[in-house]
């Protein structure tokens, strides 16, 4: 489920199918009424009416939340995309005995690892475009609601791109059959699926068009925010910072993933990993582990810097401990409760676009204006509302400072939000760093070096597509 805020002008607003989810929330989503027998694909004699229409966009919006944020709640098992990228970087660390979490943490991740829900995010797609067809048929007039589900298409595109090597096919399915001979079975680069995405966000904001009611201004802004990103992943940054201006999107601006623990038992994902069972733990730079201390070059300490914006808990001070009984078990505070909301977008993405095309162009005092307004007057992240900060009083002598300082102020702000492995990919495919220089390097703490993965592979499950024989390649 998701809502949208918007505080700069006061309101709270929830499209009607969104609304219309406390309704059924509390079905066991494996049996959800109009559940599609084969992933992606439904009966079109099950989807004859608005009502049913309406309950295909709820569930298409549910598995976009589950597969980027928290799949724990679905029974898809493994994590989602955002948990595992958080492991990859330095956001977290393992803290259980899977080898297959460490692989991930440790950065050796290869196509037989299923600890990313890869071939659940891929069908999730599906059930969008079915939802996007039933809309379009039964509910033609709701553009707010279709154009939602463009944007969450998009989205979905995006994070695939962003986490995964070149490669992925995106294949779609037809009255029910797969025909892997099909073009849109082969895989795609990087950069040729941001193609992709960018054309459904498109779609997402002609659909929504000049519409001013609530649900629209809300769908379109996070569209906005969404359609920036892409740019930026594609190193256009002054059309991505036009985008997103404070005039179209507020710093309050959040558009949410909201769970509802209380009725069944879908917990926040990152709650669940880190502070419900230990099995993440909030990354350090420098980790003592079986009695020995390493130090993880590259790395923010989120742990022990005690920034208003990530505050830390340690376990031991909880009566809490890593599940592996070992990892020095912190805490996050930033989402603390099972049922707090995670931004999918935010007025602070929007800040921090705008920042980094003044980065590019060498405006650094205009970057700087810009971190030091979020610094000075931070607006929420969720429920959670950091403490004001002093602002940086030193504007960067040289481009070097100003990325460093930049790309730690940003991986603060967006801590635990899908952000950090793209950024780091960024920093080696856009500003000429080498891996080893970026990524989690050195000895890792569980007795194995770091490896020089940065993305997830496709995984073997995409096999049976003749089309596809493993990544092009592995590059940022």
């Amino acid at each position: 489920m998701m809502i949208q805020t918007n505080r700069a002008r006061g309101i709270v607003g929830a499209t009607a199918a969104m609304a219309a989810v406390a309704l059924i929330s509390g079905c066991d989503i494996k049996n959800e009424l109009l559940q599609p027998q084969n992933p992606g694909i439904v009966d079109q004699t099950a989807v004859g009416s608005p009502a049913a229409a309406a309950a295909l966009k709820i569930g298409a919006m549910g598995r976009l939340k589950w597969v980027v944020s928290d799949p724990a709640a679905s029974g898809f098992g493994g994590s989602s995309i955002w948990e595992a990228a958080a492991l990859m970087t330095d956001e977290f660390m393992n803290a259980d005995f899977q080898n297959s979490q460490n692989d991930v943490d440790a950065r050796t991740v290869t196509p037989d690892n299923s600890a990313t829900n890869y071939t659940h995010t891929t069908q999730a797609r599906g059930y969008i475009r079915d939802a996007i067809n039933a809309e379009t048929q039964f509910e033609p007039q709701k553009t707010a609601d279709i154009g939602e589900l463009y944007m969450a298409l998009g989205f979905i595109e995006m994070t695939l791109a962003e986490n995964f090597c070149n490669g992925i096919p995106l294949g779609t399915n037809t009255n029910g059959v797969v025909d892997y001979t099909s073009p849109d079975f082969k895989p795609l680069t990087n950069a040729e699926v941001y193609t992709v995405a960018l054309a459904h966000l498109d779609s997402a904001l002609t659909i929504l068009g000049s519409g001013s009611d609530v649900n629209s201004v809300a769908v379109r802004q996070a569209t906005l925010i969404t359609k920036a990103r892409v740019l930026v992943d594609q190193g256009n940054f002054t059309a991505a910072a036009a985008l997103v201006p404070t005039s179209a999107i507020p710093t309050s601006y959040q558009y949410l993933f909201i769970t509802q623990a209380a009725i069944n038992s879908d917990d926040l994902g990152f709650w669940t990993l880190n502070n419900s069972v230990g099995r993440y733990s909030v990354g350090d730079s420098v980790v003592t582990f079986a009695s020995k201390t390493f130090q993880t070059l590259n790395a923010i300490p989120f742990a022990s810097l005690n920034d208003p914006r990530v505050p830390i808990l340690k376990g031991a001070s909880q009566g809490l401990q890593a599940e592996d009984g070992a990892t020095p078990f912190f805490i996050q505070q930033v989402f603390k409760g099972r049922d707090d909301p995670i931004p999918m977008v935010s007025g602070i993405d929007a800040r921090l676009i705008e920042a980094e095309a003044k980065l590019q162009t060498g405006d650094y005092a205009g970057m700087m204006t810009i971190l030091n307004g979020l610094r000075t007057a931070p607006p929420k992240i969720g429920n959670f509302q950091p403490a004001t900060m002093t602002a940086i009083a030193t504007t960067p002598a040289t481009k070097d400072a100003a990325i460093d300082l930049f790309f730690r102020e940003k991986a603060l702000w967006q801590f635990a939000r899908g952000y950090r492995l793209q950024d780091l990919r960024r920093l080696v495919r856009q500003y000429g760093r080498s891996q080893d220089k970026v990524f989690p390097a050195g000895q890792q703490y569980k007795g194995v070096p770091y490896g020089s993965d940065v993305n997830f592979p496709v995984p073997d499950p995409e096999r049976p597509n003749p089309q596809f024989a493993g990544c092009i390649d592995r590059k940022a």
